[in-house]
């Protein structure tokens, strides 16, 4: 069997189209599935994926519960990538927005995600920051994400710079990077953007607009594995690649202390020379490099970037005598923000 939609799609389609993907877990499909109709921006169109569920009265109960919802059936279970990629083939908009099917999008969000879309041409990828919620959908915490297209870039030298269901992005430049991997079965999202980011500039809006669900039975936990990091070595070796650098964060305790730091946590006293170093050699580099879609804005991106470093760790800094080398590297990057910073209190460990 091949999978199919059941209804013609006419010529003429909405300018959005928010594809999920859904396999085994129906808990928050209905709330997942009200977010989005509940959107301010009306002009769109839900494709949802049935990987291979075989529950057709649950589908076709989906599918006519608003003339925007358009189901796709996949007889068999192919994955979610392969799904999400049969989901895009059917879907008429020009703007793609992922929902995964226990996330719960913020009415305003598919509204702001085109705005920044038409506000720019070069951009091409588009995310927010998170509102962390656990299971049963108390909030635990925002997480804010890179903001700027450098930030971005620079993020993604370590870790995942988005949240795959607060991105949307230009169906063009998503053809163009390959589609989704069929063969990442976890980290498909990741593979994505690293394909994607040659073609366009990429950002993301501080506000919150999806509410990300901590789901134990949810993809990521239910395919974890003893060394999760391992699936995206290779975006990191080529991205070190690309501005000259050998990448070396095999070891996860130093990764994952350097990630903790960088994203926005603070990690142990004994830990901060050694990811510091690590944080400010890269740095040096990467500023040095040369970058696509380069914008004036960027030299601006730059230096709050450095600067933001900068006070981070001399706020936390590490032992004493291993201040000295780390000024030097500050100086490399910025001789003001390193005297500026050296006026500024350290806050004290506690006794």
């Amino acid at each position: 069997m091949t999978p199919s939609t059941p209804d013609a799609a006419p010529a003429a389609g909405p300018r959005v189209s928010v594809v999920m993907t859904v396999y085994r877990d129906f808990r928050f499909l209905d709330e997942a599935v009200d977010s989005i109709l509940a959107q301010t921006h009306r002009d769109l169109e839900l494709i949802i994926v049935d990987d291979g569920n075989r529950n057709d009265p649950l589908f076709e109960d989906l599918a006519r519960r608003d003339p925007r919802i358009r189901t796709v059936i996949s007889p068999e279970n192919i994955g979610t990538a392969a799904a999400a990629n049969l989901g895009i083939a059917a879907a008429r908009g020009e703007i793609i927005a992922r929902l995964d099917a226990d996330d719960i999008a913020e009415p305003a969000r598919i509204g702001a995600l085109v705005a920044a879309l038409d506000a720019d041409p070069d951009l091409g990828l588009v995310g927010s920051s998170v509102m962390l919620i656990e299971e049963m959908g108390r909030p635990v915490q925002l997480q804010p994400m890179p903001e700027t297209d450098l930030d971005i870039r620079w993020t993604i030298l370590f870790h995942n710079p988005f949240y795959h269901s607060a991105v949307a992005f230009r169906r063009e430049w998503f053809e163009a990077a390959g589609r989704y991997r069929i063969e990442e079965l976890v980290s498909q999202d990741h593979y994505l953007w690293f394909d994607m980011m040659p073609h366009c500039r990429a950002r993301n809006l501080p506000e919150p607009l999806i509410r990300y669900r901590q789901n134990t039975a949810g993809l990521t936990v239910m395919n974890s594995t003893n060394n999760p990091r391992g699936r995206t070595h290779k975006i990191r070796e080529a991205e070190w690649a690309r501005i000259g650098l050998a990448y070396d964060l095999y070891d996860n305790a130093r990764a994952g202390s350097i990630t903790t730091f960088l994203r926005g946590q603070d990690i142990p006293l004994e830990q901060r020379a050694t990811a510091y170093s690590a944080i400010l050699n890269v740095l040096i580099v990467f500023l040095a490099a040369r970058r696509p879609f380069v914008r004036p804005e960027d030299r601006r991106s730059a230096r709050r970037l450095v600067r933001d470093m900068i006070d981070r760790m001399t706020s936390r800094p590490p032992e004493v005598a291993d201040m000295r080398a780390l000024r030097r590297l500050f100086w490399k990057l910025s001789p003001v923000a390193t005297i500026r910073s050296s006026l500024r209190p350290s806050r004290q460990e506690p006794g």
